[in-house]
């Protein structure tokens, strides 16, 4: 197929003898190009002409390049313009100079026997997801054909987000078969998320693996391929970054091969250099460099640090000393200032997993000054109780206190605006928690299954993401401030004792499947006088058993 007419990339019309087909990158559905445009070029898609007037694949034509074009990542194809002309619509993207995964594996096995590249291509494909996810969209649509690797540095690029799922859109659940999780090929969109996506990098992860057996058959990798693909979604992995982590643990370190090689291929150059020249000072200074190149580590009271900048004197916690004679401590006080060499550093955050599956911490107390708690921080500390958070602190992490089995009451501090994936889900003995003035949304599950009975929302927040209360099955009441726009899907599904909503928003936000099949048994749906009418005219919201003023 000839391509007539122009394409527009920044507001200029380029002529169709500037596009080449790209006959190995078509599909069944589109056609691709590459399009050449003041030096640089362009990868260009368009619908095949049987689908170019199909509503369904034009909508999922727009979709992709409305949700690309507002995403920005190293690993993710950047979109540049989308346009429509004689022959139908096309998305022009940035052009990948590289080869797929599958045609990688097909031509370069041998790339893969290097368990650091296999971590490096895994761990930046995990970034992208975590980023999308993080962005509240889905990819479903993970296989060979869709991951790039760049000819020049072998840099992972994710494409083709036709069959992503973005809050804003209708869910268009694409499905490749080989690697779509369970729920996607049986169509439940009840079940989508993250874990889908994961379930796919477990496949491929396998996939990979499987080019060399006798590397990598082992048992860590086999669990971490059975966690990810396991047909119940609650048994895979609950981010991407979790995720991350585990392929960090099982494969070695990037500079455990390649690293250790460039290093000791130096070494021998510069040895030589400094035996023919008769001297001993180079090997010193260049012993010198590599020793700053490790993370400096040290240990402070029961606890190990990690310099973050030596020149700003800041380090991270990393988790429990490991010294055999201290016998962990129940009680822990992360401290402000901790001194190394007789230098003081000063603690900036609680690092990633610091107290991960910690079963004897009971309680912890964060000092001011601290700005950080990180991803999976306390996550599964089943017997943590007494939780102090600093005013300082202005960020958290994914999942921190997730599985927390015992933790009661929580008091989050001012400056946070945002609670994060799973922050409190399995809590499930948190009964009360403060939420802070300022804070405006609160991301998917994040108190999913916990114990909660009563929630006041504050009057800043603007966003419930997926799930949030998703089996919060103690739950009684719910009060919605006037501020709040979006709820999200499956939000207070499960949440079997609710019997009351009360909602001060004066019109009612849009909701699809909110609060279950049982919404209107017993319920009674609190609003502004004003707006009753319209929320006994609005979907869903007209449901409850009883509407009421407030």
């Amino acid at each position: 197929m000839i391509v007539s007419g122009f394409i527009q990339i920044n507001n200029e019309l380029i002529s169709a003898d500037n596009i080449e087909p790209l006959s190995e990158r078509s599909g069944s559905t589109c056609l691709c190009y590459m399009v050449r445009y003041l030096g640089k070029r362009y990868f260009m898609k368009r619908l095949r002409r049987e689908y170019a007037d199909n509503p369904r694949y034009q909508e999922l034509f727009r979709k992709e390049f409305e949700t690309g074009q507002h995403l920005t990542h190293e690993h993710l194809v950047k979109y540049v313009s989308m346009g429509e002309d004689v022959d139908g619509c096309y998305i022009v993207m940035e052009y990948i100079d590289g080869e797929t995964l599958g045609e990688r594996m097909k031509n370069d096995p041998s790339f893969f026997a290097e368990p650091f590249r296999v971590r490096r291509l895994f761990t930046q494909l995990l970034s992208c997801l975590a980023y999308l996810h993080h962005h509240q969209v889905l990819h479903l649509d993970l296989k060979l054909d869709n991951i790039m690797l760049t000819r020049i540095s072998d840099d992972v690029k994710l494409i083709d987000l036709g069959f992503c799922y973005s809050d804003s859109y209708d869910l268009s659940m694409g499905c490749n078969g080989i690697f779509s999780a369970p729920e996607q090929n049986e169509g439940r969109i009840q079940d989508i998320n993250v874990g889908t996506d994961l379930y796919a990098v477990g496949l491929l992860l396998g996939n990979v693996c499987l080019l060399h057996p006798k590397i990598y058959e082992n048992a860590a990798i086999s669990d971490l391929v059975a966690r990810s693909t396991h047909i119940d979604l609650s048994h895979r992995f609950r981010s991407a970054e979790e995720m991350a982590c585990a392929i960090k643990q099982v494969f070695p370190d990037d500079y455990g091969n390649v690293g250790r090689k460039s290093r000791t291929r130096a070494l021998s150059s510069i040895v030589g250099l400094s035996l023919f020249l008769g001297g001993v000072a180079a090997w010193h200074f260049i012993d010198g460099i590599i020793e700053q190149e490790k993370p400096v580590l040290f240990d402070s009271n029961g606890i190990s640090y990690s310099i973050v900048s030596p020149e700003s004197f800041t380090c991270t916690t990393i988790g429990r000393a490991n010294s055999p004679s201290d016998k962990p401590m129940t009680i822990v006080s992360i401290k402000p200032v901790v001194v190394h060499d007789d230098v003081r550093y000063r603690v900036v955050s609680v690092g990633d997993s610091t107290f991960y599956s910690d079963s004897i911490l009971q309680v912890l107390s964060i000092s001011e000054g601290i700005e950080r708690l990180s991803y999976n921080a306390c996550t599964g500390c089943r017997n943590l109780h007494t939780v102090s958070l600093p005013l300082s602190l202005k960020s958290i992490g994914e999942s921190a206190f997730s599985r927390c089995h015992s933790l009661k009451h929580i008091i989050l501090p001012p400056y946070i605006d945002r609670l994060p994936i799973g922050m409190f889900e399995e809590c499930s003995s948190l009964e009360t928690i403060h939420f802070p003035e300022g804070l405006e949304s609160i991301g998917r599950g994040c108190f999913a299954s916990s114990g909660l009975t009563m929630i006041q929302l504050p009057d800043s927040l603007r966003s419930l993401e997926q799930g949030v209360f998703l089996n919060c099955r103690s739950l009684r009441s719910v009060t919605l401030p006037a501020s709040l726009e979006r709820i999200g899907d499956f939000c207070f599904h499960g949440c079997d004792s609710l019997v009351e909503v009360r909602n001060y928003s004066e019109t009612p936000q849009p909701i699809i499947d909110v609060f279950g099949s049982a919404l209107g048994l017993k319920r009674t749906l609190y609003v502004p006088h004003q707006s009753i009418d319209l929320y006994r005219n609005a979907p869903y919201w007209r449901d409850f058993s009883h509407i009421l003023p407030l």
